[in-house]
């Protein structure tokens, strides 16, 4: 049952596959780069934080050891206000040893909101210290370090006790990670760009590299699939696929070699099997051709009577000396016709198919049957015609059909034992569409055991003593080439049935 669901593989083209990759692949490179980025924006940002937290302490340090010390507190004081205003720094402030922030260092109490005041207030500490705040609404790092009343520092603080004061530096972690994640969107934003435009140029190299190069050799491929063996292909990459190009003509040449010379011993084959089959053919020669050259010698002597009685001067019958020319021109022709036909059937024939009808093909296969049946005597030969509708055409050559046929005839008369009373029945009718004449050669023989079956068109397969193995496969290669079948059924003790199908010529 045929499975109508069943349908023919879609096939993907190589170029559309190699572009997909080459973008997959470049777009997971952005990706995995990207989701690195992000991954370290975190880390980054805390870093970034700290080298702030670094860095102002050592610029307020040096402010407080030249202009504090000096008596100009407002140089350090216009400092710590600017710096408070570097972006992603929060803020910077001054806190009393008493942990109040001095307001004169820092414009916190007019600027900054309440939650961020609890915060700093909350996490103050007389010890240094770096810490992590995070909350809902601030993300930051903080720092704390308290200054120690110096013998420099007492002249101004001789009643503050051992610390004087509190530098706190808060700096927005979340504002540096914010930056961060922009400057990322835009390096993946830039990457994103470069895999589409190096997508592009890698497939417009990869199509005139390797898609360009392959689309030929496939179109030289296909040519020789459908027997065009003069095709070649040429591809001047200086490369791998101008080599492959190269192997390829000259695998090409080699094979279209090869299919000569297999044509020619294939010629040679047919033509050593018909002469095979020409030397009993012409065992019978002498038989047709005596009873003709009887009736030419017979026929001579009358006429020279009748050319003696002439000289005598006695009355001839011109009407029967006439007769006895006319056999003699009649028996020449004939065994010219026999001769004729023995050396056609010997010749290799080259020449084109030619129309002809089925009635004259089957006279001549009988001629050749008798000729055959002259060194078998005991086997009787029928033919059957079943053609109701008149006379059929072929499109054969002629001497190639003609030759399976003798062939397979001659098989059917070699399987009868000598000992049985032989039968071979020709058959010929058309199938009930008018497309195939059929020929059934039947005979009683010994038959072909069923393990043979599978071997007897093998070349050069055979069961018999002087045989070839020629017969059989250069039949069923010839019946092929004309559009045919070649069929064979065969019991043991009971006999073989060969099927031959030759296409009707319609007109």
């Amino acid at each position: 049952m045929v499975n109508l669901l069943k349908t023919k593989p879609k096939y993907i083209s190589l170029k559309l596959k190699i572009n997909v990759l080459i973008f997959a692949i470049m777009l997971s490179i952005s990706f995995i780069v990207s989701a690195y980025l992000s991954y370290n924006a975190e880390k980054k940002a805390l870093n970034l934080a700290k080298s702030y937290i670094k860095t102002i302490p050592s610029i307020i340090d040096s402010s407080i050891n030249n202009f504090m010390t000096a008596g100009d507190k407002q140089v350090v004081r216009k400092l710590i206000l600017e710096l408070s205003n570097v972006e992603n720094v929060v803020g910077i402030h001054i806190f009393n040893p008493k942990g109040d922030i001095s307001c004169s260092y820092s414009n916190f109490k007019s600027e900054k909101p309440t939650k961020y005041l609890d915060l700093v207030y909350k996490n103050f500490t007389l010890e240094e210290k770096l810490q992590g705040i995070n909350t809902k609404d601030v993300k930051m790092l903080s720092y704390y370090r308290p200054y120690q009343n110096k013998p420099e520092c007492k002249k101004c603080h001789f009643d503050s006790g051992d610390i004087i004061g509190v530098l706190n530096i808060n700096v927005n972690t979340m504002g540096l990670s914010k930056m961060l994640h922009n400057e990322i969107n835009t390096v993946n934003m830039i990457m994103l760009i470069s895999v589409i435009i190096v997508s592009f140029v890698l497939s417009i190299l990869v199509n005139k590299l390797v898609i360009n190069p392959l689309k030929l050799l496939e179109t030289g491929m296909k040519k020789v699939t459908e027997n065009d063996l003069n095709s070649k292909v040429k591809i001047d990459s200086r490369d791998e696929f101008e080599l492959i190009s190269k192997y390829f003509n000259n695998m090409v040449s080699s094979l279209k070699n090869a299919n000569e010379t297999i044509d020619n011993m294939h010629k040679n084959l047919i033509h050593s099997d018909r002469l095979s089959t020409i030397g009993q053919l012409t065992a019978s020669l002498s038989h047709e051709i005596k009873n003709p050259l009887n009736s030419i010698m017979i026929a001579s002597d009358l006429l020279a009577m009748k050319c003696e009685m002439a000289k005598k001067g006695k009355n001839v019958n011109i009407e029967e000396t006439l007769k006895h020319i006319d056999n003699i021109v009649n028996d020449t022709i004939r065994i010219k016709n026999i001769i004729d036909q023995t050396l056609n059937f010997s010749r290799l024939n080259t020449d084109q198919k030619q129309v002809v009808s089925v009635r004259s093909f089957l006279e001549t296969i009988s001629i050749y049957v008798k000729r055959i049946l002259f060194d078998y005597e005991k086997i009787k030969f029928r033919l059957e015609t079943m053609n109701p509708e008149g006379d059929c055409l072929l499109n054969i050559n002629k001497t190639n059909i003609e030759q399976v046929f003798i062939n397979i005839l001659k098989n059917a008369m070699e399987s009868i034992p000598e000992d049985r009373a032989g039968e071979i029945l020709l058959k010929v009718y058309c199938t009930s569409d008018q497309e195939y004449i059929v020929f059934k050669i039947i005979d009683n023989g010994s038959g072909i055991p069923d393990e043979q079956m599978d071997k007897i068109f093998n070349e050069f397969y055979t069961t018999k003593k002087n045989g070839t193995g020629l017969g059989l496969p250069i039949a069923k290669d010839l019946v092929e080439q004309h559009n045919g079948k070649l069929m064979i059924e065969s019991k043991v003790n009971v006999g073989t049935e060969v099927t031959i199908m030759l296409p009707v010529v319609k007109i």
